[in-house]
């Protein structure tokens, strides 16, 4: 390995937002490690990549982020690699209009666009604290954190009731959170390392997510003039991954390559605190 490596772990790769990044990180020279649901959509974005990006490493990590036993799996194999990370890029997310339940018994949308990738942070989180002295970590947040009024920590299932963009909403306020709490865990087991952690509001983004749901089918027709590019969507989360100026800011949450001020709601540190220890005890 030489010194000019860089390795990205990047989730939800195989299409918008993610697919965009990978081949903006590829043609940065970063040795990618991918993580995908589907090995068709994996070959052609492999396929894609490389015939942009002419020797570009690529290895895929294959896996359904609905069953934490595939996240263990994920993990299990890029540890069996060797490699030091960093860049982990935590960007898969889905959008359901019904609830739905993952494979262990958690509703869909926490679980795919929160639980897994705090589980997948944990699992790497040695790593995380080894290597080179830097190491960023993105998250792709949303701004439908709006869509709610406070974190529902007392029903995070959403067994009483569900409503999409509540249950979305909370999703992505948990991603939020959770960057506010991860800074603080890794600053207390490396002290000395220099790490970069923030999330992003990609925008309204013409991506497979919204498509999820009937509601978002005809919006995503009646607004196609005005909806963002897969690539101008990953913008922000590029330039949190990879530009100097952010260098070792921590908890920001970001709209067009700039610094945003959340609402209150997302700003509470006593629930972002309370986040983590059930989000603990779920994955466990």
């Amino acid at each position: 390995m030489t010194t000019s490596q860089r390795f990205c772990l990047l989730t939800g790769a195989t299409s918008g937002i993610g697919q965009a990044a990978a081949l903006s990180l590829a043609q940065q020279g970063y040795e990618l490690f991918l993580v995908a649901r589907s090995e068709a959509k994996a070959s052609a974005t492999s396929a894609l990549i490389t015939s942009k990006v002419p020797g570009a490493k690529i290895t895929w990590l294959i896996g359904d982020l609905a069953k934490l036993d595939d996240v263990r799996a994920i993990a299990k194999a890029f540890l069996s690699e060797g490699k030091s990370i960093d860049l982990l890029w935590l960007n898969a997310g889905l959008c359901f209009n019904k609830r739905v339940l993952t494979t262990d018994g958690y509703e869909m949308m926490l679980g795919v666009n929160h639980l897994a990738p705090f589980l997948l942070t944990d699992l790497l989180f040695e790593t995380l604290c080894e290597g080179r002295n830097k190491t960023r970590v993105v998250v792709t947040a949303s701004g439908a954190y709006r869509a709610v009024k406070a974190l529902n920590l007392d029903d995070m299932n959403y067994e009483s009731e569900f409503k999409t963009f509540n249950a979305y909403g909370n999703s992505k306020l948990a991603n939020i959170m959770f960057t506010k709490v991860l800074p603080q865990k890794l600053k207390h087991a490396a002290p000395d390392k220099t790490f970069t952690i923030n999330c992003f509001h990609p925008g309204f983004v013409g991506t497979g997510i919204g498509t999820q749901i009937w509601l978002g089918k005809v919006l995503m027709a009646a607004l196609r003039p005005f909806i963002r590019s897969s690539a101008k969507g990953a913008e922000t989360g590029l330039f949190l991954a990879t530009d100097p100026s952010v260098e070792g800011k921590c908890g920001g949450y970001y709209y067009n390559c700039e610094e945003e001020e959340l609402l209150p709601h997302a700003r509470d540190a006593a629930a972002a605190e309370t986040l983590w220890a059930k989000s603990m005890a779920m994955v466990s």
